[in-house]
Formats: structure tokens, sequence, C-alpha cells
């Protein structure tokens, strides 16, 4: 004779319900983080329709600008969906290489901005304010700081981890 079916408890329902408000969360930051890249690409689109006429290098430093934008949040949605498809409880050390992925994403796009400001200032002619070079160079010595340590959390991260675990895809 089989045994009686138990009820699930308070607890369990509650985690139950938890665990589904997580999975709708996630799918609502997922479809919101399309949309923003999505919009971010037609922005750029239009930028490029109207941009006849002004510098090409102020151009390229927008197209790179808003490019590297989309990789960052592609980059935040590639992290949402892995949540989505695997327990978000299971937290390990290699669950960090995406937010790092992401920061250098996010440094070297200051950087390139930061340098193609200043060609495009020498290309077309304009004096830049000493001031503000100092502030440029301060800001791409700490940029390259960061990328730096970026570059030696990850190796550190993945020197760590099982070669099987280093190939799979975060």
């Amino acid at each position: 004779m089989p045994a009686p079916a138990t009820q699930p408890s308070v607890a369990q329902r509650f985690l139950r319900f938890i665990n589904r408000g997580e999975i709708v969360t996630y799918g609502g930051v997922a479809m919101l983080l399309l949309l923003i890249a999505g919009a971010i690409a037609i922005y750029l689109l239009k930028f490029l329709i109207n941009s006849a006429g002004q510098p090409f290098f102020s151009i390229l430093i927008t197209l790179i600008n808003e490019v590297l934008l989309i990789m960052i949040v592609m980059e935040l949605l590639r992290t949402v969906t892995r949540l989505l498809v695997s327990p978000a409880h299971d937290v390990g050390i290699e669950d960090l290489n995406p937010f790092l992925v992401i920061a250098g994403i996010s440094v070297t796009r200051r950087i390139l901005t930061i340098g193609a400001s200043l060609s495009v200032t020498e290309t077309e002619g304009q004096t830049l304010d000493p001031t503000k070079f100092q502030h440029y160079m301060i800001e791409l010595a700490i940029s390259g700081l960061l990328i730096l340590l970026v570059a030696v959390s990850l190796w550190l991260i993945n020197r760590r981890l099982p070669a099987r675990a280093q190939h799979k895809i975060p």
C-alpha cells in the first residue's frame, strides 16, 4: 500500500513562491536588457544616418562608445540568462568572471573614449587646456591600473578552476 502523499509545508510553499518570483524577475530583467541593447542600436543607426557633415573622428568616437555600451549590456544579459538556466544559489568564485569582463569592457570603453577625444582635439587643431590634459592622463593611468587588476583577477580565478570549468561559457 503506497504511503499517503504529504502536503508541502508552509516553508516549502513559500520557497517555491520565492523561486518562481526570482525566475519571473530575472526574466523581466533579461527582457529589459534586450530592449535597452536594441534601443542603443537604434540610437546608433539614427546617429549614423544624421551624422553627415560631422568630423569623421567624432563619429568614430560615438560609434566605438555605443558599440562597447551594447557589449556591456549584452554581457549583463548573458549573466542574467545564466542565472535563469542554472540555480542562482549555487554561487562559486567563477561567477565573478562575467562581472570582471563587464568591468574590463567598461574601463576599455573609457580609455578608448579619452584617447579618441584627445586625437580629435589634435586633428581638429584645437588646443587642450593643460589642466584638462592632466586630468585625462591621471584617468588613463588609473584606468590602466584597473585593467591590470581585472586581468590579474581573471587569471587568478581561472587558475583555481578545474580545466573542465575553464572552458564553459559563462
